[in-house]
């Protein structure tokens, strides 16, 4: 069973650029380029498990990743500590460091302006001399104060653990993506609230696991259902926005 499955929660390889530096805590000026090379790959092999048409654009990155790891084991001409300062494009780290501070600049900028719509959209008006029967409310965040690559390091984690045996017997048929959303939504819909490693309990196989994920994205995508998280670094909890289970 091959999938080719594009989603728009995948935001591109800067942006998993930027999750990996602010994740180990580093100066974006100052990459260990060794390290994040071998994150950002680890994220890529599972990307490339996915089967996901957004690869590409990480693949390209990840040519320009090693290409600047090259360049550092490189001998480097020993310069004045003036000289250093003074020409930091010397650095093969330089303009990757300007384009994440652009992207950064970008990304805060959006979420600005996405704060201050959702702050307008709670305000309405009267209409016809009588106030409106519903009010405008702010549209939810599916992913709350998670990013894309919290759920994968999450899913990866799943992944790793998964010990599949031998199969004595006929093959069981796996799962559709859309009976896996469907399967999902009846779960989280009966519970309220689920753990994010809840879906996968009952997986078996990596296909399965990979399903599952892809159905969580899809839900996640579409509105469906949020994910969030009770404490930095906590538990990845998968609920019903409001609005959905008012219409259900």
């Amino acid at each position: 069973m091959d999938y080719e499955i594009k989603l728009d929660v995948f935001q591109g390889p800067l942006d998993l650029l930027l999750h990996l530096i602010e994740k180990e805590e580093v100066d974006i000026y100052n990459i260990p380029i060794a390290i994040i090379t071998e994150k950002y790959l680890d994220y890529l092999q599972t990307l490339q498990m996915l089967n996901l048409e957004v690869v590409g654009d990480f693949l390209v990155m990840a040519a320009t990743l090693m290409q600047i790891k090259v360049k550092m084991l490189l001998p480097q001409t020993v310069l004045d500590s003036e000289e250093t300062t003074e020409d930091n494009e010397n650095d093969p780290r330089w303009e990757l460091a300007q384009k994440l501070l652009e992207y950064k600049k970008i990304k805060e900028a959006s979420l600005s302006l996405q704060q201050l719509e959702s702050c307008q959209s709670l305000v309405y008006t009267r209409s016809g001399g009588e106030f409106a029967d519903q009010k405008i409310t702010a549209v939810d965040d599916p992913l709350k104060d998670l990013s894309v690559w919290d759920l994968v390091d999450a899913f990866k984690i799943i992944m790793d653990s998964l010990e599949e045996k031998p199969i004595n017997s006929l093959p069981k048929q796996e799962i559709s993506i859309k009976q896996r959303m469907i399967e999902i939504m009846d779960l989280v819909i009966i519970e309220g609230k689920i753990l994010f490693q809840k879906v996968f309990s009952e997986v078996k196989t990596k296909l399965g696991l990979i399903t599952c994920f892809l159905a969580v994205l899809e839900l996640i995508r579409l509105c469906k259902i949020t994910a969030s998280q009770s404490a930095l670094f906590g538990e990845i909890i998968l609920t019903i926005p409001e609005k959905v289970s008012n219409t259900a």
